[in-house]
């Protein structure tokens, strides 16, 4: 069994900022809007259901535990498409404006986890019931419209609130479909790459819907990308707008490394998780260092940053440590995990590689904690005042956020188990 480093890495950095993101929000003294409580709630949930999924699609499907990490991973992600839509409802600009709204988006987010969850049990896993990727798109699609209604908001071009809310949708788009926007350039060439998978055995209706929401995530990019455009011409440039032409550029690089390549699975089969074959040496490399690790570690860096520099977790002396040791944490895991995949692609000796290793860390005592301070200092406050008709206030006690809490920590373990018993009634009795 050969494990894939950086899906576990991936994995543990994910499964540990949810973790911690639990902890320092029960931790916390400020008060927090509704939403963006809720929302850290959902976020940290989400990477802890990616973490689980990225640490059992780490183990591979070439084991006798194979349908433990098919059934399992599966379910995860189902958990992760149901907050992601429902984050999307609240979060920046809540869509669910009444606490009636808000228990029916929560009751839809469950019939759509049973009705997938039930088409695995009962039909199949390869069943489009099972595996429709509209919760990707739906998500993407309210943040673009959001993105849109604060950027391009009249008179207010220069409010850091309003403009902060443009920011934080294009952040959550990125954090969902940035390792897509690495590819864009193929859909419109007509690129094997791009259009390359096949997940589900020759299924087309499932290809199809597959291929359809990797070229909406891109419309999407793309989107984004004029409208960041039009801004660098009115002088109105951004942190995230360098973030969206960085992603769009290393797209177009994509294009010229992988030209008109057939990309298949490890084994030359059809393509899973992040693990690819039918590669040159440097397309491997390529995808390592874009698609690759966006899916593993940006992300968790990017949830990260979303919920300290936006103050969906507010840190005060209750919690710094836990908060500054979580940053330090994935900090440090994900640099040294960069700094590893460097040296394992640049042919060098062990002795200079650990010497490079060694002058990098001299040269970087003690800027992680610089960067948790800056994460923590002056958090981004959205716009309720000026903008209140965006933002309603409406009021949850303690133990309805906790209750919330609760279920998902039944309803995960719930499901891992079912994934066991299906893995048990498939295989040959002792």
């Amino acid at each position: 069994m050969v494990v894939d480093g950086l899906l576990a890495v991936g994995g543990i950095l994910s499964f540990a900022l949810g973790i911690s993101g639990l902890i320092l929000i029960r931790k916390q003294k400020f008060e927090v809007i509704w939403n963006k409580h809720f929302a850290a709630q959902l976020l940290c949930w989400m990477f802890i259901c990616k973490g689980v999924a990225n640490s059992l699609y780490s183990i591979g499907y070439d084991t006798e535990y194979t349908n433990i990490v098919v059934y399992g991973g599966h379910f995860s992600n189902v958990i992760f498409c149901g907050l992601l839509l429902l984050i999307s409802l609240i979060f920046p600009v809540p869509i669910l404006r009444t606490r009636k709204q808000f228990k029916i988006g929560i009751g839809a987010v469950l019939v759509y986890a049973l009705i997938s969850i039930g088409a695995v049990v009962f039909l199949d896993i390869n069943s489009p019931l099972a595996s429709f990727p509209g919760m990707y798109l739906t998500g993407c699609f309210i943040w673009t419209l959001v993105y849109l209604k604060f950027r391009f908001m009249k008179g207010e071009e220069s409010n850091e609130e309003v403009q902060g809310v443009a920011d934080l949708a294009i952040l959550m788009v990125i954090l969902i479909v940035g390792h897509i926007l690495f590819y864009w350039v193929g859909m419109f060439t007509r690129a094997n790459y791009f259009y390359f998978m096949d997940l589900y055995g020759g299924n087309l209706l499932n290809d199809y819907l597959w291929s359809q929401g990797l070229a909406v995530a891109v419309i999407f990019g793309l989107v984004i990308l004029c409208g960041e455009i039009y801004q660098a011409t009115q002088g109105r440039l951004r942190t995230t707008s360098y973030i969206v032409f960085a992603y769009m550029a290393l797209g177009v690089l994509s294009h010229i490394v992988f030209g008109n390549s057939v990309v298949t699975g490890g084994d030359g089969g059809p393509l899973s998780g992040t693990e690819v074959g039918g590669l040159s040496g440097l397309q491997t490399v390529w995808t390592e260092l874009t698609s690759t690790l966006h899916f593993t570690m940006m992300r968790p860096l990017l949830g990260l940053y979303i919920l300290f520099r936006y103050g969906l977790i507010r840190i005060s002396e209750d919690n710094e440590q836990v908060g500054k040791t979580t940053s330090i944490i994935l900090i440090v895991v994900a640099t040294s995990a960069l700094l590893e995949l460097v040296q394992s692609l640049i042919p060098l000796t062990e002795m200079l590689s650990a010497g490079i290793l060694g002058i990098a860390i001299a040269f970087g005592i003690g800027w992680e904690e610089r960067s948790f301070q800056t994460l923590i200092s002056d958090p981004l406050r959205f716009p309720i005042r000026t903008k209140g008709s965006y933002f309603p206030e409406l009021d949850f006690d303690k133990t309805e956020h906790h209750r919330f809490d609760k279920a998902l920590m039944v309803i995960i373990p719930f499901l891992l188990f079912v994934a066991l018993l299906l893995h048990w009634s498939q295989v040959e009795p002792f």
